[in-house]
């Protein structure tokens, strides 16, 4: 960790003569007549231009740089794309509807009529204990339960939404094998740019394929990412088809091989991070921007997702400012933390498009809204939402602005 000072930093300057850089500017010049210009004298000019000569190797030089850069870039590529297509790509399956995901074995609730119906939250039971497993998610858990997920037409061609499910392995304190945090990113083709939409774990929601209700984030438990993009789609009217899973507790390696990320720490947070000793902007090692990304109970859980988010963003800022080759060797030792569903001929250009599109100063939006939800702080801590005008708010976010 190292603190950052905010005082005046001195610029090493350069000085020069002016008589000194004119005649560097013309030595071994001279105007010869037609106004045209010659170099030196004939013998050094055929020194030049012989075969083998040192004007020749330089060429040959020049030549070969770019060349080696664009070996050296192949390789890297080549060694990305073996070990996506091998450790991380998910061969996802998708169905048409809910009728082909709906479990038989869990009756639905119906009305006097016969009708399906939507119970309130307050009138659904809770869900039993050994509905979802106690120890923190997995990304292995991808492999062993993943729900199809139920095809969409796109909202508008030119904008395409990913879901970014972020776990923590790692974590003992998190709840069960639930996602910790979601965000939806939004690339607009036509415009090149990049919106991102951050999605609070606690909403209510219902679980069609449960005839059920309970936090969305339990969608990664129940079904893994398909079954998170299905809830996401269903509850908001999207049409989200493909997903990044990425456990955060390995990115600590990752941001140290970066050296650090840059974050700016309050009093309170400060205190909860090792080794760091008030408030301040820090760049933090691996293990304490992990530190800071768990921090739970000295505000909302607003500013938790918010300070996730910051981490994110602040790796994102450090693999743009690194040279092409170093950010795919980068995105190489990421991918070990990493499982998607997006075709491997893809990832190796729009992974790093994305690195270099998410930025602290995209246009971010927060579900629920402000004045959106409504907090339940009984034996289960909920926020139910206004359903209707928070899907009209997030369409006209993604689509409409």
């Amino acid at each position: 960790m190292r603190k950052h000072d905010s005082g005046p930093s001195r610029r090493p300057t350069h000085h020069a003569s002016g008589s000194d850089s004119g005649s560097a500017r013309h030595a071994g010049i001279k105007r010869v007549s037609g106004n045209k210009m010659t170099r030196g004298d004939s013998s050094s000019r055929s020194g030049n231009t012989s075969r083998g000569g040192p004007g020749r190797r330089g060429s040959l030089i020049f030549l070969l740089i770019p060349l080696v850069i664009l070996i050296a870039g192949a390789a890297v590529f080549t060694r990305f794309y073996r070990q996506y297509k091998s450790n991380t790509f998910v061969e996802q399956s998708y169905v048409d509807s809910w009728d082909q995901l709906t479990d038989p074995n869990i009756p639905a609730l119906t009305d006097s009529s016969g009708s399906a119906v939507t119970p309130p939250p307050e009138a659904t039971p809770l869900p039993t204990p050994t509905d979802i497993p106690l120890e923190p998610p997995n990304l292995n858990d991808v492999d062993i339960k993943n729900d199809p997920i139920i095809r969409k037409e796109p909202i508008d061609p030119d904008i395409e939404n990913i879901l970014v499910i972020g776990i923590d392995g790692a974590d003992i304190d998190n709840e069960g094998h639930r996602s910790d945090t979601m965000l939806i990113v939004s690339i607009n083709r036509k415009t090149r740019e990049a919106r991102l939409v951050s999605v609070m774990r606690d909403i209510w929601t219902y679980f069609p394929n449960r005839h059920s209700w309970n936090k969305i984030n339990a969608s990664y438990a129940f079904g893994g990412p398909g079954q998170t993009v299905n809830i996401l789609n269903e509850g908001f009217g999207l049409d989200i088809q493909e997903y990044i899973v990425m456990d955060f507790s390995g990115y600590k390696e990752v941001i140290d091989i970066l050296g650090g990320v840059t974050i700016k720490l309050s009093a309170d947070e400060a205190g909860k991070v090792p080794g760091i000793s008030g408030a301040g902007t820090y760049t933090l090692t691996g293990e304490q921007a992990l530190a800071y990304s768990r921090i739970r109970k000295i505000d909302s859980d607003f500013v938790r997702v918010q300070r996730q988010r910051n981490v994110l963003l602040a790796l994102f800022k450090e693999m743009r400012e690194k040279d092409p080759v170093t950010q795919y060797n980068l995105a190489v030792d990421a991918l070990e933390f990493m499982r998607s569903n997006i075709p491997a001929t893809d990832i190796t250009g729009r992974f790093l498009s994305l690195a270099v599109q998410i930025d602290s100063s995209m246009d971010q939006m927060t579900i629920p809204g402000k004045g959106m939800y409504k907090v339940h702080d009984g034996a289960t801590w909920y926020m139910s939402i206004k359903w209707e005008e928070q899907t009209e708010a997030l369409h006209e976010f993604l689509y409409g602005g």
